[in-house]
């Protein structure tokens, strides 16, 4: 490979007073295949600006060339490639040694990316062209997908790419502190002098807010506030981490970043006073050619020259409406850089910035031009007032301070906002503010759960320890500030992340999207991933202009969770799935089963011929590992109400010693479970589950007891793992078992459906269960696990004059489909009610009430619902995959096969399938589309058993 190497240092300053590089180290990565050097603590961004990189992406629908703009995580132009890993915010990201860096979306490359053809054909790509276009003729919608695909703009995650580890964590702190610059440090500080414990939560990689890149005095508060953060026990800081969501009672989504081994750890902590201590964001200004590479908010610029020590161009234009503006064109002088201050605060201002690929000149308010490679803006706030509105607060705009500002009146007392999201002041104000709000944070933190602990009855305390009632703090005022939003209606993007011009804005109001919330919906601004914390206010400003409305009236749309993108492995935390097996896998191993991942379970497939196994069972007797089978012990007086409710059918009559099969349906009909369950003795019954229904099952009927039958005398004990079962089966079963057992197997002692409990090759406390899912003579024995192993082989040896062989799975899945015995969850899906599941035998409207009873009285008095039945290919040799469509003449879809297999009983194809109503009757043939697009027929039986329909096998 030819080793390309960028210019190094082109752009990078000398060392700076806040700068968080480590200038003793370099490191190399890689950017679009050429080789970048950076220094430990920058970030890509920094790093590859630092070389002079200023094009870092194209563009979401026109692919227009992008730069920095922000130069932090919610920078819109620098969501990179990084390794196996998508949508890097790259401005965010610490640079890695070995990080293989590439631009998304681009090809043939950055630079020449063919896609950018769309800019020519902007005018046909106007907002809402998807709603408008693509839609005929039907026939061409598979070619439209396989074009807009290509448009997608987002990285790749390649199918066998690096499978990363996700955490998750439980916290209870007294305080939360969202936000870690000036005044979250003092809050938190103060909170935990009062004697609460603290969590202090910051997106950045380092504590002190605007702090970091400011003057000598800010850099000095900043280190004292963070050494007085540091010796507070009883503060816990999370960096490069987020409050991503809040919930009732303080219930928080905390995503965490940046630890050893851990890809993402999601935090779920449970305050008892949150605050919110979010700063305020930056917010862009709209005018034509806001998007070119060199333009650049003030934030930005100071972040890039004070933390990173990067010059970001030679020549500046800053158009300041604020002191922060000021200060940018400060720092930009000092780093030697020619600047041009345009005081926006007296009308002036820039309304076009103009060339090719980045920024060449700047047009004034006033009609003069400039040169220059850089265009600073400084023209306003958001406050960022999410964790407020998923609290029930919405913000108020407020006209003379040009932003929403949060409303105290409506934020509940166990959420507190300060520093600049709640309003302005010196640093002394904004700190002084804090402190009081941390004080006042942890003393209703503590009280509540003074509160909570009276209440326990088990806990001591005193009435003098609760009931406190919060004390206000009180407010920050707000600086004057201009009302600038856009310097046309027409010019411009308001959304660089979707691209989203002004004029789409106009476009969308003027074709009866007049609201905030619809224009967002319509043209997707707000929507990309900075999710509107850089464009809501500007987008409201122009639905605001277009409607003749006032911003206060228009209102801003509503931020909800997620406030972050938040990774699908955060959300699923840690990746423990149990593997379970049962006593007898050491013997399945030694005989080389094949393996088979039945959700936590491995269970043996086969044993090498399935087709063997069955006509092994059919002839003489086999064996089959059950274990996973659900079970749940049941005892007390009040069990049989306990079935009627769960099960569709009668259970008040079932004798002692007897068993009976149930179905289980939820509130809605639908199917949710079968099973058996045996009556042991007078208040105790075992109840048998699908394998993957045992949990369900179980938190099902302990709801249902626990919510609204607490007063019914029973208790139910999960007892899966602690039987080893094993079903024996065959018609010489009888005589094999009965070599190993004192119980009776005469068909007058023990017939089908019957249970009995009793001694099985030597270990006592065995229970039998004379049960047929195979079709055949058989019985299902549940031993002491312990001892699950012994009895197996004890089976086993008895046996080898019987030809006794084990099965697997696939050989009982066979079996079964014979006798036309259906699977929950195969057979049935999410919309499958008992009555198209075939088991109107089984549902007794008559009984008082059960779950699911007023849906399924619904379904028993239409006869339009779809139908199982059992399905036989014309041509005995086609077996048609399971899933497999059931057509119509016409070409639509009336029904599928559920299941299907080569029957070695009856060598031909055989299958069970949901169809229609109209297409259930015995006899009618219907058309099957297999996967290679070939069609094949089958025809409707009259039952769902292809063998012994009758049952005459499984009685004798």
């Amino acid at each position: 490979m030819t080793r390309r190497t960028a210019g190094t240092g082109d752009c990078r300053l000398g060392s700076r007073p806040g700068e968080v590089i480590d200038r003793s180290r370099t490191l190399e990565f890689r950017w679009n295949g050429a080789v970048h050097r950076a220094h430990p603590g920058d970030t890509i961004a920094s790093a590859l600006a630092a070389a002079g990189v200023r094009v870092f992406s194209r563009s979401y629908k026109y692919h227009r060339p992008r730069g920095l703009l922000t130069a932090d995580i919610l920078d819109p132009g620098c969501l990179l490639q990084v390794g196996d890993e998508p949508n890097v915010r790259g401005a965010h990201r610490l640079a890695e040694a070995g990080m293989d860096v590439r631009s998304q979306n681009t090809w043939p490359s950055l630079r020449y990316d063919v896609k950018a053809v769309n800019q020519v054909a902007g005018r046909f790509l106007a907002t809402g062209f998807y709603y408008k276009t693509f839609i005929k003729p039907e026939r061409l919608w598979p070619a439209y997908e396989r074009v807009l695909r290509r448009f997608v703009h987002a990285g790749e995650v390649p199918p066998d790419g690096e499978q990363l580890y996700y955490d998750k964590r439980y916290a209870h702190p007294d305080v939360l502190v969202a936000g870690g610059g000036p005044a979250g440090m003092a809050a938190a500080v103060a909170a935990a002098r009062a004697g609460a414990t603290v969590m202090l939560v910051e997106q950045e990689h380092q504590l002190g807010g605007h702090l970091r890149w400011g003057d000598a005095d800010e850099l000095r508060v900043r280190a004292e506030l963070v050494a007085a953060v540091e010796a507070e026990p009883g503060i816990e800081v999370l960096t490069d981490s987020v409050v991503a969501a809040r919930y009732d009672d303080n219930w928080l989504a905390v995503v965490q970043r940046g630890l050893p081994h851990v890809a993402e750890r999601l935090v779920k902590a449970r305050a008892g006073t949150l605050v919110v201590a979010a700063g305020l964001i930056e917010r862009p200004y709209v005018f034509a050619g806001n998007d070119l590479p060199g333009v650049m908010l003030s934030t930005a610029v100071r972040r890039l020259l004070n933390l990173y020590s990067v010059r970001p161009g030679q020549r500046a234009v800053v158009v300041t409406a604020n002191p922060e503006g000021d200060a940018a064109a400060t720092d930009l002088r000092a780093a030697g850089v020619d600047v041009v201050e345009v005081d926006a605060r007296h009308g002036r201002t820039v309304v076009r910035a103009a060339g090719r690929g980045g920024v060449e000149a700047v047009e004034l308010s006033d009609g003069s031009r400039l040169d220059a490679d850089l265009l600073v803006t400084a023209t306003g706030w958001t406050a960022p007032t999410s964790l407020l509105n998923m609290s029930g607060s919405n913000p108020v705009y407020r006209p003379d301070a040009a932003r929403f500002v949060p409303d105290p009146a409506a934020t509940p007392d166990t959420v507190i906002a300060v520093g600049g999201i709640a309003g302005d002041g010196t640093l002394e104000e904004l700190v002084a503010h804090a402190e009081a709000a941390g004080r006042e944070a942890a003393a209703r933190a503590l009280s509540l759960a003074a509160a909570h602990a009276r209440i326990r009855p088990t806990s001591p305390g005193g009435a003098d320890a609760a009931g406190r009632a919060p004390e206000p703090v009180a407010p920050l005022g707000l600086r004057r500030h201009p009302e600038l939003f856009f310097a046309t209606p027409i010019g411009g993007f308001v959304d660089m992340s979707e691209d989203v011009s002004a004029k789409d804005i106009l476009t969308a109001v003027q074709e009866g999207y007049d609201s905030s919330e619809l224009v967002k919906r319509y043209t997707t601004a707000t929507m990309g991933p900075a999710q509107g914390k850089l464009e809501t206010v500007n987008t409201v400003a122009l639905v605001a202009h277009a409607t003749g409305s006032t911003i206060a009236e228009t209102g801003a749309t509503t931020w909800r969770p997620m406030y972050t993108p938040v990774t699908l492995g955060a959300l699923a935390g840690r990746r423990f799935e149990p593997v379970r097996h049962s006593p007898m896998q050491p013997w399945h191993e030694a005989h080389r089963a094949a393996p088979l991942v039945a959700g936590q379970w491995i269970r043996p497939e086969h044993y090498g011929d399935p087709a063997a196994e069955v006509r092994n069972v059919r002839a003489g007797v086999g064996i089959i590992d059950v274990t996973p089978i659900g079970k749940l012990d049941l005892q007390g007086p009040d069990v049989p109400k306990l079935l009627n409710l769960l099960y569709v059918n009668k259970w008040s009559q079932l004798g002692v010693g007897r068993v009976r099969y149930g179905v289980m349906c939820a509130d809605d009909g639908v199917v949710l479970d079968d099973g058996v369950t045996g009556r042991l003795g007078e208040h105790h019954y075992l109840m048998s589950t699908t394998s993957s229904g045992a949990g369900t099952v179980w938190e099902w009927a302990e709801n249902w007891l626990q919510t609204e039958h607490p007063d019914w005398r029973v208790h139910i004990t999960p007892v899966t793992t602690a039987f080893a079962s094993i079903n024996v089966a065959g018609p010489r079963s009888r005589e094999l078992l009965a070599r190993l057992t004192d119980v009776d197997l005469a068909t007058e002692a023990f017939g089908y459906m019957n249970v009995r409990t009793g001694t099985i090759a030597g270990v006592a406390d065995c229970v039998l269960w004379r049960i047929g899912f195979t079709g055949e003579l058989s019985y299902e024995l549940h031993v002491p696990a312990s001892y699950g192993l012994h009895v197996w082989e004890s089976l086993m040896a008895a046996g080898a004059d019987l030809g006794v062989a084990p099965f697997g799975v696939e050989a009982q899945r066979i079996l079964r489909l014979e006798k036309g015995h259906l699977i929950v969850g195969q057979d049935t899906d999410g919309l499958t009610k008992a009555y198209s599941a075939g088991l109107a035998w089984a549902v007794k409207l008559d009984k008082p009430d059960f779950v699911g009873k007023p849906e399924l009285q619904w379904q028993s008095e239409h006869d339009d619902h779809p139908r199982l039945v059992g399905l036989q290919p014309l041509d005995p040799t086609v077996v048609p995959e399971e899933a497999s469509q059931i057509i119509s003449d016409g070409g639509h879809i009336v029904g599928r096969i559920t299941s299907s297999r080569m029957s070695p009983t009856l060598g031909r194809s055989i299958c069970l399938g949901q169809v229609d109503a109209h297409l259930a009757d015995s006899g009618t043939r219907l058309t099957v589309r297999l996967r290679d697009g070939r069609d094949t027929l089958v025809e409707v039986m009259a039952e769902h058993a292809h063998f012994d329909p009758e049952g005459e096998r499984q009685r004798v």
